[in-house]
């Protein structure tokens, strides 16, 4: 047992004192930034150009991000984002968009739940004041806004020398390559007491080793899939399930003959060839909603959103179920926008998406899609993006006749349908964690 891969750790951020609160102090803490770098800050905050100070700051942190994902390969990072679209000798701060990285980086560990919750939202921030017209009559950024963008960009990356959980992290996806788990072994006991986030990473470990290894790698990665596989596969949720199905039809349909073989035994286990896409239609469909995503968390989002919404939908209303959780998120977070509006021109297709899902598909997405959706339990804790759901909700007539399987979600449903703002938030906080540490 002594050659088994230890799991990987959760590093923990740079303490910032609330007593520390000045840009020299909180800047003096930034172990990547150059003496010529926290000058240039500093000067900035204390000019008052929060706007271009904090932009800087953003750009320093996201590259240091990016750079050290990118050090985990692009296959592996396109697995775990189920991003069919990233190919192989792509650069991360290409493809990445800054809301993957920081997804990403919270579910590797590199930080937790609140301070990623506070990257997504110094990121609306960003992107909000960059876009405001010269002439614009809103106030521009408080130096209480700056702040808390330095202070978390410091905690999280900018304080670091290195980011040692993407180390940690490749070392022990190496490991699952090398060492053969026994059923008995307190790393498999380990993993399967982890929170979701953790399980859903260690299952596209699984998926992207079988695709990219050969020989004895391929042969360790597939005895591991064997073992652990049919113990995480109850807990697995349908988006999950679908992920493994779409792995062996893609290794079948490459001629990947001992991969197929291994994926398909494990499959065999536990009856999962109902996850199995018939045909390629599904790629199709998640490559479209993952451009809906890029748009929707990219910079200047409303503008950019309207052409791969309208993508999706010529693509048919028929969503292929394997697909159907990516669509549905890109098309839900589309219709409910950010902290500062939505894109008015984007809303027409995605409702015309929208009023084709039939009950019988809402009752799917409650039961097995939102449980697992970090992306929209996130969202829906915030304003106007609740609204807006509550909004989409009651407007959607097939709704109203499902009746969830699932407690958590027919508590959201009927909180949303009563029009109960606070109720959805509470409901949508209290399932995210459930992804976070059951």
């Amino acid at each position: 047992m002594n050659n088994a891969p230890e799991l990987w750790r959760p590093r923990d951020v740079v303490d910032v004192p609330a007593t520390v609160s000045t840009a020299t102090e909180i800047a003096g803490l930034a172990k990547q930034l150059s003496a010529r770098e926290l000058n240039q800050v500093v000067q900035t905050f204390e000019n008052g150009l929060y706007e271009m100070g904090t932009t800087f700051v953003w750009s320093r942190t996201m590259a240091g991000l990016k750079e050290q994902l990118g050090s985990l390969g692009m296959d592996f990072l396109a697995e775990l984002l189920d991003r069919p679209d990233i190919r192989s000798g792509a650069e991360a701060h290409e493809v990445l968009t800054d809301f993957d990285a920081v997804r990403l980086a919270e579910e590797l560990g590199m930080f937790n739940s609140s301070h990623a919750l506070r990257l997504r939202h110094n990121m609306e921030l960003i992107a909000h004041f960059s876009h405001l017209p010269t002439d614009a009559d809103s106030e521009g950024m408080m130096p209480e806004e700056a702040i808390s963008v330095l202070r978390t960009a410091v905690q999280t990356v900018l304080g670091h020398e290195t980011l040692t959980t993407a180390v940690g992290f490749s070392q022990f996806r190496t490991a699952l390559e090398d060492v053969v788990l026994p059923d008995d072994s307190p790393q498999l006991a380990s993993v399967l007491s982890s929170a979701y986030f953790f399980q859903r990473t260690v299952l596209r470990v699984l998926m992207a080793g079988i695709k990219s290894s050969s020989g004895a790698k391929l042969e360790n990665i597939l005895a591991n899939t064997n073992t652990i596989l049919p113990r995480m596969w109850p807990g697995l949720m349908g988006p999950d399930r679908f992920l493994v199905g779409r792995s062996y039809s893609e290794v079948h349909a490459n001629g990947q003959t001992k991969a197929a073989s291994g994926l398909r035994a494990a499959l065999l286990k536990v009856a999962g060839f109902d996850y199995v896409p018939e045909d390629l239609r599904s790629n199709t469909f998640i490559e479209a909603a993952g451009r809906v995503m890029q748009a929707h968390f990219g910079m200047n989002n409303f503008y950019n959103e309207p052409a791969p919404a309208r993508a999706l939908a010529s693509l048919g209303s028929s969503i292929p179920i394997p697909a159907f959780a990516e669509c549905m998120t890109a098309l839900i977070s589309v219709r409910l926008g950010n902290s500062y509006g939505t894109s008015w021109n984007a809303q027409e297709p995605v409702n015309q998406v929208l009023s084709t899902v039939t009950s019988e598909r809402w009752k799917f997405f409650f039961d097995s899609c939102l449980p697992a959706d970090d992306v929209l339990l996130g969202n829906l804790q915030q304003d106007p993006m609740s609204t807006n759901w509550i909004e989409l909700m009651r407007s959607t007539d097939r709704v109203a006749d499902v009746q969830p399987a699932n407690p958590q979600s027919e508590a959201l449903l009927g909180a949303s349908l009563e029009e109960d703002e606070a109720g959805v938030r509470r409901l949508a906080k209290a399932m995210r964690h459930n992804i976070e540490s059951r």
